[in-house]
């Protein structure tokens, strides 16, 4: 099994904040908080029944404001409770109640990336580096135009000294570009050599590093988080939600 991984960046917000925003939606969807958990410096599998937790509901992972972003990673893996928010209706609300702008980053297997980037309740954009990945036949060109990526509203949030053309580059490399470029077969698939990323964890890795959501210039560390060596768990609480019966 491939990389996956699931982590909302949130700007400009204190931690309170974003954990009474977090109570809020899940209480809307059904959902109380039921544990608020100090993470070790041993990161969050060392914290007691976590094994058991990452599957019994929603369960978070909340660091401090860092620089301009807070990161929030999605600790569940497919709870079997219901209703749970996905990661972009999260990014969503959150923007909605904060009003502020949302990043929710999800890679799956290692063969996808997505973002969605939304601002005060308004979706701005979203990105999937294959959008012919889940599809049998080709999908129609009229069908891909309708969900290009748009750049242009990530403007605000560059860091200085980078540009959008090199988001542009870094997003399009691979599937975009050769799809752009008139090069895929008859299945959608990309003819001849592929430029694109060995493994889409290294997207959102490079993603996050441009774009400074980890607070740093240093590598960004939460796109194989669960190996997290470099990442200051100690920094972390644990916010863990059981459905409410």
């Amino acid at each position: 099994m491939g990389l996956f991984s699931s982590v909302l960046h949130v700007r400009d917000k204190p931690r309170e904040a974003v954990m009474s925003a977090l109570d809020a939606i899940l209480r809307s969807a059904g959902f109380f908080r039921t544990a608020t958990l100090p993470v070790t410096t041993e990161g969050p599998s060392a914290l007691p029944n976590h094994d058991v937790s990452v599957s019994a509901g929603p369960y978070y992972l909340v660091s401090p404001l860092n620089g301009r972003w807070l990161t929030v990673v999605e600790a569940h893996f497919s709870p079997d409770s219901q209703g749970v928010p996905l990661l972009s209706d999260l990014s969503n609300r959150v923007s909605e109640v904060l009003s502020c702008y949302t990043l929710a980053l999800v890679v799956h297997d290692d063969d996808l990336f997505f973002y969605n980037l939304d601002c005060e309740g308004k979706s701005l954009d979203g990105y999937n580096s294959c959008p012919q990945y889940f599809e049998q036949e080709r999908l129609p060109d009229a069908q891909i135009e309708e969900q290009p990526h748009s750049v242009e509203p990530l403007k605000p949030l560059l860091p200085a000294g980078h540009s959008l053309d090199e988001l542009h580059d870094l997003l399009n490399r691979g599937w975009w570009s050769a799809y752009d470029a008139g090069i895929l077969d008859e299945n959608g698939v990309v003819q001849g050599d592929d430029d694109g990323f060995d493994f889409e964890g290294e997207r959102m890795t490079a993603f996050g590093e441009l774009l400074q959501l980890h607070g740093t210039q240093e590598d960004y560390p939460y796109a194989a988080w669960g190996e997290g060596a470099s990442i200051a768990w100690s920094d972390f609480v644990a916010l863990r939600y059981r459905e409410r019966t």
